[in-house]
């Protein structure tokens, strides 16, 4: 791995995490009213926006290969999550590009805006990368961070649904602590905003509504909302042709403790047993996005036929 491709995976500045949080929270006030604080969905690297021209992606990847993987991070956090802790510059991403030989890519998106209109920016984001990547792509894996997944999710089945050619790429995807069924934090949130607007008080009525003003992509996390209802009803199909690899932690060493069991990762509940799913008790919420153990999960999988 080259200097220039492992600088790839350095943090952003603090500038740029303090707007992932602003958007995470606020986001679909800012895009709304065109604040120039809104994020735009766009590929980084280096902390510097990637033009996603033949150009500009030969500039960053002097060395392309024709196995891409892409990572998406989640709530009001920006491409810098993927860094491994210590000051290391490597993540998920360049670590399967030194082990694997994939070209790694690192979204990121305004956290804010509702998940499905994520899904349909990603589905054409991914439709311009394949088109603009200077060499064939034989593979597409894609490892989404907690809400990252469901915005994945939602790309892959706007990009199914119009026949997109990127879509037929995707071998693999990853799903890290993605609250699939919904997130417990928000689903309270919602019940407390609920019941401080039941009382019948000019004070907690102002509470529930300064509480209420969470952004819509926080609201879409209640029930791990994909795709906009009135785009499809039922339950959104996972895409057929590729694998679907789920991992969680728990909030304690032992998975059978009722916190781990109650909390999951502190922010979502673990999935069920299977085969496709790899729990990893003591890991948190955000531990899942930048841990050797999980990684190796990631590599063993991504080697499997």
């Amino acid at each position: 791995m080259t200097d220039d491709s492992r600088k790839a995976a350095e943090l952003p500045t603090w500038t740029a995490t303090a707007a992932s949080i602003l958007n995470g929270c606020f986001g679909d006030y800012l895009n709304h009213r065109e604040n120039g604080l809104a994020i735009d969905m766009a590929f980084y690297q280096r902390g510097s926006l990637l033009r996603l021209t033949r150009e500009g992606l030969r500039d960053a990847c002097p060395a392309p290969t024709r196995k891409l993987c892409v990572l998406l991070h989640g709530l009001c956090c920006h491409e810098g999550v993927w860094n491994f802790p210590g000051g290391r510059a490597r993540t998920y991403g360049s670590s399967l590009q030194d082990d694997l030989g994939y070209t790694p890519f690192y979204l990121r998106y305004n956290t804010g805006l509702p998940i499905p209109v994520n899904g349909k920016a990603l589905d054409v984001m991914l439709e311009d990368l394949l088109g603009s990547y200077p060499e064939p792509v034989d593979e597409l894996v894609l490892i989404g961070h907690s809400m990252g997944g469901l915005v994945l999710r939602g790309a892959c089945h706007y990009g199914t649904e119009r026949d997109a050619a990127w879509v037929k790429s995707v071998s693999k995807a990853f799903y890290l602590g993605t609250p699939h069924e919904g997130a417990a934090l928000e689903k309270f949130a919602h019940l407390v905003t609920s019941v401080l607007h039941a009382v019948p008080h000019p004070v907690t009525a102002l509470v529930g509504d300064v509480v209420n003003q969470r952004s819509q992509g926080v609201k879409d996390l209640r029930h791990g909302a994909v795709i906009n209802p009135t785009d499809f009803t039922g339950a959104v199909p996972w895409l057929a042709s590729a694998q679907h690899y789920l991992i969680a932690g728990t909030v304690t060493d032992d998975p059978e403790h009722l916190a781990a069991k109650l909390f999951g990762d502190g922010l979502v509940q673990p999935p069920r047993a299977a085969d496709n799913v790899r729990l990893f008790p003591g890991l948190g919420h955000m531990d899942l996005a930048h841990d050797e153990s999980v990684y190796g999960q990631i590599r063993s999988w991504c080697a499997s036929a």
